[in-house]
C-alpha cells in the first residue's frame, strides 16, 4: 500500500514536469494562431505562468478551455509530486 503511494507521488511529478512541455506547445500554438509578431511571441512563450498570455492575447483564442483545464491539471500534479521530493529530501522513515 505505502509503495503505491510513493509511485502516485512519483508519476504525479513526471507527469507535472512533462506539463511544462505540453503548455509551452500550446503557448506556440495559440500564438501562432492569433499571429503575433516575434517579439510578443517571445514575450508569450518565456513569461513564465501564463502572465505572457494574459498581456499578448485580449480576445477569445483557440484551445482557451483546454488550455485552462490543463493549467490546473499539471498544477495539481506538481503540487502532488513535490510531496514526492519532500518525503525524499526529509528522509521520511513511515514504516
Amino acid at each position: 500500500m505505502f509503495e503505491i503511494m510513493i509511485a502516485t507521488f512519483y508519476y504525479a511529478l513526471y507527469i507535472g514536469l512533462s506539463g511544462i512541455l505540453i503548455l509551452f506547445l500550446m503557448r506556440l500554438y495559440i500564438g501562432l494562431r492569433v499571429q503575433l509578431g516575434t517579439k510578443d511571441l517571445l514575450f508569450l512563450l518565456f513569461v513564465p505562468g501564463s502572465v505572457g498570455l494574459a498581456f499578448k492575447v485580449k480576445k477569445h483564442y483557440p484551445l482557451e478551455n483546454i488550455y485552462f483545464y490543463l493549467h490546473i491539471f499539471f498544477f495539481v500534479m506538481m503540487f502532488i509530486g513535490s510531496i514526492f521530493l519532500l518525503y525524499m529530501r526529509l528522509e521520511l522513515d513511515l514504516i
